[in-house]
């Protein structure tokens, strides 16, 4: 697997995810962590493009067969440290209904016929996809050597799960291509998937804690807005029917007796005066999300800030200056008191 020049490692967290789709070109998507697989979460970030599961990553023998579906975008994995990145891709350039944006639009038509062997050398060779990846880059001052017998780190990777043309597909960059996990309709294909990320939860969870899951949706405020705007429609309607409900003008109302059966429109004062208090808690419900999500945007962008920034020169400083004033040995002698009293307690109450 070619390095191409360096391609950092990704951190596996939502807020690291949008900005990197945002700054590709691609509007009004983001990612959500998921904590759950209960179908309560998933209801409540739809409409869901994908999902993108981060796993430790081993060695395994795959007896699957290859699905023959020659128009969904898949890419193999030629660059190192790349898989976070075509991850989002497999999920992005297999949806429908988004703004891609010009050139992220104009690498998907330029690759389309391309065998997923120089798909995944393409995305390599995009300025655009590698210079997005590397704004999480990290400058670090120092250059460390490495050592020939130093242990090899675990290694963890990132695979896609998406729905395109009636089937649930698997797209893990380091397998030779897509596999199909079974059919689905734009509604359930959740729960399809759901059992097959279950599994592989259970295969890892014996001895390994570390993965996530994280789903790539539409921008939860464009969401909201829209919830918003309907909600405001029907407030609306229920507002002019109380008014000529009021004014005796309506000839289908009924002062007394029950609303409509069936779920038809509430027909009385009081049905009418609790859809309209249920419509109203349901608006303040909304904007107070939008609220909420606000917040988790700015507080997304300061993390993202600290994520790239280098802190190494602070820190030398801040010691050196220590140094300087004759203050660093007595707060070494103060930590390493604090951990020996520590060490005694524990001691004492064992």
């Amino acid at each position: 697997m070619s390095e191409n020049e360096g391609w950092c490692t990704i951190e596996s967290d939502p807020g690291v995810f949008t900005e990197l789709i945002t700054k590709i070109g691609v509007k009004d998507i983001q990612v959500e962590e998921l904590y759950t697989l209960d179908s309560s979460e998933y209801d409540r970030l739809k409409p869901v493009l994908g999902l993108i599961f981060l796993f430790k990553w081993e060695k395994e023998e795959e007896n699957r067969t290859v699905s023959d579906n020659e128009n969904i975008f898949f890419a193999n994995q030629v660059i190192q440290n790349a898989c976070a990145t075509q991850a989002i891709l497999s999920v992005l350039l297999n949806s429908e209904g988004i703004e891609l944006g010009e050139e992220l639009s104009n690498f998907k038509s330029f690759v389309g016929d391309f065998p997923p062997t120089m798909k995944g050398e393409a995305i390599g060779n995009s300025e655009l996809i590698k210079e997005t990846h590397n704004s999480f880059t990290v400058q670090d001052p120092f250059i460390f050597s490495k050592k020939k017998n130093r242990k090899p780190s675990d290694a963890f990777h990132f695979i896609s799960f998406i729905p395109f043309q009636g089937k649930v597909y698997e797209l893990d960059g380091l397998k030779p291509g897509p596999y199909c996990l079974g059919d689905c309709t734009p509604d359930n294909w959740l729960e399809v998937a759901t059992p097959f990320i279950q599994k592989r939860m259970e295969k890892y969870s014996q001895g390994e804690i570390r993965f996530n899951l994280m789903a790539v949706i539409k921008n939860r405020q464009t969401t909201l807005n829209e919830k918003i705007i309907n909600l405001e429609k029907k407030k609306n309607d229920l507002e002019i029917k109380l008014s000529e409900l009021n004014s005796g003008s309506s000839n289908n109302t009924k002062e007394d007796g029950g609303g409509g059966g069936g779920g038809a429109t509430p027909t009385t004062k009081e049905d009418l005066n609790f859809m309209l208090n249920i419509v109203n808690n349901d608006i303040e419900e909304a904007n107070n999300e939008i609220l909420m999500e606000q917040e988790k945007f700015r507080n997304w962008k300061d993390e993202n800030i600290r994520r790239k920034h280098n802190f190494t020169p602070l820190i030398l400083n801040l010691i050196k200056g220590l140094a300087e004033k004759d203050n660093l040995q007595p707060l070494i002698q103060k930590a390493k008191d604090q951990i020996s009293q520590k060490q005694q307690h524990q001691q004492q109450h064992k």
